[in-house]
């Protein structure tokens, strides 16, 4: 039947059909868990690990392949090096996946509680757990068995006093794949209570309202700001060099792209992780960093590697940081160490890296200058000044920042 012709199906027919195509997908999921236990078992992976295999061979996502190698040990039996085989580890979840009654994602979720249990839990309590988290796998959509079980987890040991793992041994952090369509990329995983209180103090700080550059209140959600907060915090922990050398380099980000495409803000760029940035994104990186010029070929092959040159010396930064004493983007009190050197006029198109042609500006309002609609100028006594969009001013009135040089005459 051809997909154009549901139309001519009944409410009822149509949920029914929709009910046995979902079951179908199950059973298909059910074969792939057998089918990768046999993998498993006779190790074809020749050197490579099984997940490796399937992920090459079948083009499938690390994370999917390797939930499906942890589905087949749990639910399958394993063979004896002596002769014989264990039992399955989870008997009720082997039958309820051959029968189509589950599928994946209900499947992890139980495999993942099961594991996470303490070694000490009373046996008894320890199959209830697994013949109840079966049943209502049956019952329950992905993300209310994800807190139900959760519950479970906590009910078989509410005080942790089974749990022999230090909160430390516990903490974890899982990067997920790139979303091609957003450019974002998922994260998730555990910290424990010291954790939680240096990245909070961590953050904190960075990710407060600012007013907006219309003098209304920060548009950005609370999460959004602790997003944008903790990149800064990573940023800046790369550039003052403390972390451990890699491949012979301290860790930073790098960035590839032709010089043309960065001149006219046109194209991509490629970074190490993560996937394209724009030209504009790009550009900005490219205001207070190391550029490393290359020679390619018409293959793409480097011909010529030249000398790492950081575009503002520590002289020149030094000079500037004493102008400004901060961000200079009007209303802004971000001090100079929460600050990029930007160039007014780009360096890719001529503009000097100097005392005369630097600004310090934070991340935020970085970002919102290489958006395009900010211009900025030095007045007559040398101090920058912005020219806002029309659309904030029609007249366009220079304005300046006062909060690191405020006119207001002190006491004596």
């Amino acid at each position: 039947m051809r997909c154009a012709e549901f139309w001519k199906i009944g409410d009822a027919d149509l949920l029914t059909l929709a009910e046995t195509l979902e079951r179908v997908g199950r059973l298909v999921y059910a074969t792939q868990v057998h089918l990768t236990g046999e993998v498993d078992t006779r190790g074809v992976a020749q050197g490579a690990s099984t997940m490796v295999v399937l992920r090459d061979r079948l083009r499938i996502s690390a994370a999917e392949a390797r939930a499906r190698v942890t589905a087949a040990r749990a639910i399958l039996p394993r063979d004896l090096p002596s002769g014989g085989e264990t039992p399955p580890e989870l008997p009720e979840l082997r039958a309820a996946v051959d029968a189509g009654a589950v599928g994946g994602e209900q499947t992890r979720t139980v495999i993942a509680t099961m594991k996470g249990l303490p070694a000490a839990l009373d046996p008894d309590m320890r199959d209830m757990a697994r013949r109840v988290l079966t049943v209502q796998a049956q019952l329950l959509e992905p993300r209310v068995l994800a807190d139900f079980a959760r519950q479970v987890a906590l009910r078989c040991d509410p005080d942790g006093s089974l749990d022999e793992k230090d909160p430390v041994d516990k903490v974890e952090l899982t990067l997920g794949s790139r979303n091609t369509t957003t450019g974002l990329t998922g994260f998730k995983g555990f910290l424990d209570d010291l954790g939680v209180e240096v990245l909070s103090k961590a953050i904190d700080g960075l990710a407060a309202p600012r007013p907006a550059s219309d003098g209304t209140v920060d548009p950005r959600p609370a999460k959004v700001r602790r997003g944008h907060a903790l990149v800064e915090v990573l940023r800046r922990f790369l550039d003052v060099g403390f972390a451990p050398t890699q491949g012979g380099e301290r860790p930073h980000v790098t960035v590839t792209m032709d010089l043309e495409a960065l001149r006219g803000q046109l194209g991509t760029a490629v970074l190490d992780h993560g996937g394209p940035i724009t030209a504009a994104q790009a550009r900005m990186l490219a205001c207070d960093a190391m550029i490393i010029p290359a020679v390619l070929g018409s293959g793409s092959q480097v011909l010529d590697m030249g000398t790492a040159v950081r575009l503002f010396p520590s002289t020149i930064r030094r000079a500037i940081t004493l102008r400004d004493r901060g961000c200079t983007f009007p209303g802004c009190d971000r001090p100079a160490t929460w600050c990029d050197a930007h160039h007014v006029i780009h360096w890719a198109h001529g503009g000097p890296t100097s005392y005369g042609n630097g600004v310090l500006v934070c991340a935020y309002h970085h970002r919102l200058l290489h958006q395009g609609d900010w211009e900025i100028r030095f007045a007559a006594d040398g101090v920058p000044e912005y020219l806002p969009p029309a659309w904030i001013d029609p007249a366009r009135a220079p304005r300046r920042n006062m909060m690191h040089h405020n006119p207001f005459p002190q006491r004596t």
